[in-house]
């Protein structure tokens, strides 16, 4: 079986399963590493070898362009004092914690193995905790501070990740010599990173401005970005990672500028799809390969390695609950000095961020790429670390990840409304400004025809805004039963209009071009209210 047609069945798979984990109150990364387990029993899936680089490359930069792309700029200059001591000094703990302790007992693995190893369990994955608390809400802080902690310790932990990888094949570490080493790939990373994206960005810029805009070329550009800044880095000796994220976060604050709403529309969907893709690809591929590193480590016994996946992934959920306490203190002491109104998080709060140190699939892309080989000979426990690393994932998806919401109802941690506040505002204040614009237009036009067009228009707007003053209850997150019912009957109205259209294309009275011309714009309009609407009842 070719490389082409297993590549189709995996994304079959990954399509199948994921519609099928939508059905099962079961995150949806344990699912597919059972689906992966399932599929293993097939011999040609069974006998796929992965290369470690090639593994890295395809899935590593896109996943981490992504998170750059929606990093939460503006919550990360407020918390940034909670989010860098998670990203970098939990790191820091979590490297030196798991190494030393699990050098100490296997001493025969170098130590700057085991740094690998606590590298990369050390990256959350805020992905697989929003799949897990879609249906609550938490506080916008702390929702901040754990997207944001999970960009950074992505970053940092795959940074500390390469060090160790690259100890243990030259076998050769020096702690003055690595800081210095590590600022230069670190600055160059950011600095390349930085100029790639621009370099595009402006490709892109021009192509819109000469009058070739095509939402095609813009979108295939987007998805190249990742790919173009981390090649340039590494073949520049720096840093790829953290180009990959420099060049995120700068094509997510170039887009926002120049995007046309067409662009932004199939980019956005596209994205979403690729990250389905990978993300599924990643824990699929886990599942299929464990029963090669289960036989890799045939020479420990069931109970044994039971308990050293219980150990590590203990040592990783301890480690973050002991950090993150007086970390919180030490933030909001800092943050002080600036703001010195600041109210302190609640120990319930403190405790759910915590908690929901879930990993995913940065860990397990970063695990999967220790190399096969270390100054010509096999790496030093290679799949004990494999095996390990995955353990941690599983044992949080499952352990974390199935107590979170019950720990989240039971200490009665809720959203505070901030996020659909600020919404609501921005919706009004969008709204009057095309008032106040329509109003100067009026003052300009002379035919009734028009100024009565006007008038009809911004009575519209008026209109939207008192919806949106009522849209939502006391708590700002509730629709008021008229407006869910009003748009219910926009949303049957529309279901009308696509099934006479059907009816039409069935009966040769219109063509399928005809067809999808008319229902791009029905789509439009029931996204618009569809979603909303959902999140309502949510």
């Amino acid at each position: 079986m070719d490389l082409i047609e297993l590549s189709l069945i995996l994304i079959v798979a990954v399509a199948l399963i994921g519609a099928a984990a939508r059905r099962v109150p079961i995150p949806a990364p344990l699912f597919f590493i059972l689906g992966g387990v399932a599929l293993s029993f097939v011999p040609h899936l069974r006998a796929i070898k992965l290369d470690p680089q090639i593994f890295f490359l395809l899935f590593i930069p896109p996943l981490l362009f992504s998170d750059g792309w929606l990093f939460p700029k503006r919550e990360f200059l407020k918390y940034r004092h909670s989010i860098l001591l998670l990203a970098f000094g939990l790191v820091t703990a979590t490297v030196l914690v798991v190494g030393y302790t699990m050098h100490h007992i296997f001493p025969e693995i170098p130590l700057a193995a085991w740094f690998a190893l606590g590298a990369v369990i050390s990256p959350t994955d805020a992905v697989a905790v929003s799949a897990v608390t879609e249906r609550l809400r938490l506080p916008l802080r702390m929702t901040a501070v754990l997207s944001g902690e999970s960009l950074i310790n992505d970053a940092s932990g795959l940074v500390a990740f390469q060090f160790a990888v690259a100890a243990v094949v030259t076998g050769v570490f020096s702690l003055s010599h690595a800081l210095v080493h590590l600022l230069v790939v670190s600055l160059g990373g950011v600095a390349i990173g930085l100029a790639v994206s621009w370099i595009i960005g402006k490709v892109r810029v021009q192509l819109t401005a000469s009058g070739m805009e095509a939402p095609e070329i813009q979108t295939c550009l987007s998805l190249l970005t990742p790919f173009a800044a981390y090649i340039a880095a590494e073949f520049a000796t720096v840093s790829g990672i953290l180009a990959v994220v420099a060049a995120g976060i700068h094509s997510g604050l170039h887009d926002l500028r120049h995007m046309t709403t067409e662009t932004r529309m199939l980019a956005w969907d596209v994205w979403r799809l690729v990250l389905f893709v990978l993300n599924g690809l990643v824990f699929l591929l886990l599942g299929l390969q464990l029963p090669q590193v289960l036989h890799a480590n045939s020479g420990y016994t069931w109970p044994q390695l039971v308990g050293y996946a219980l150990l590590v992934s203990g040592i990783v959920i301890a480690t973050r609950l002991v950090w993150i306490f007086p970390g919180s203190r030490i933030a909001l002491w800092l943050a002080r000095r600036r703001d010195p109104e600041l109210q302190p998080a609640r120990w319930r709060d403190v405790f759910i961020a915590g908690w929901a140190g879930l990993r995913g699939a940065v860990t397990l892309a970063a695990a999967l790429s220790i190399p096969l080989v270390a100054g010509g000979a096999p790496f030093p426990g290679r799949e004990l670390l494999i095996f390990l690393a995955s353990s941690v994932i599983v044992v949080t998806l499952v352990f974390n990840g199935l107590t979170l919401p019950l720990l989240i109802r039971w200490f009665g941690v809720k959203g505070d409304g901030a996020a659909e506040r600020e919404e609501r505002a921005a919706r009004i204040a969008a709204a009057q400004a095309a008032i106040r614009k329509l109003r100067n237009l009026m003052d300009h036009q002379n035919d009734p025809g028009e100024r009565e067009f006007t008038m009809q228009l911004i009575g519209d707007y008026e209109r939207r805004i008192e919806e949106i003053k009522v849209e939502y209850g006391a708590d700002g997150r509730h629709i008021s039963p008229r407006l869910a019912a009003e748009r219910l009957i926009r949303l049957a109205a529309v279901e009308a209009e696509r099934a006479e259209l059907q009816s039409m294309l069935v009966k040769g009275r219109i063509n399928e071009q005809v067809l999808f011309a008319i229902q791009r714009d029905l789509d439009h309009l029931e996204t618009v209210l569809q979603p909303r609407m959902e999140g309502a009842h949510g």
